[in-house]
């Protein structure tokens, strides 16, 4: 499962952008800024891209992962068995 390492609202606060602004600008739309409140990692690669070029932040810096028994169950188990 993914997870934001950050408060991701927060740090877009730091630098000035909020939910209006990212509307207005265009940079997010209000899905995935609900998304960010919700800690919601279910963003596009695109969002992702921009998230990192306004944060000034890797990937690595903004997520990360974290295995589940839903993970190994889901996912693990469908490659062992084949």
């Amino acid at each position: 499962m993914l997870e934001y390492k950050i408060d991701v609202i927060q740090k877009l606060k730091e630098v000035g952008i909020n939910t209006t602004k990212a509307k207005e600008s265009g940079v997010f739309g209000q899905a995935t800024m609900k998304k960010f409140k919700d800690k919601d990692t279910s963003i596009s690669l695109d969002n992702l891209n921009r998230l990192c070029c306004i944060l000034e932040m890797q990937p690595r810096d903004i997520i990360k992962y974290v295995e589940t028994e839903e993970d190994k169950e889901k996912i693990i188990s469908k490659i062992r068995d084949k």
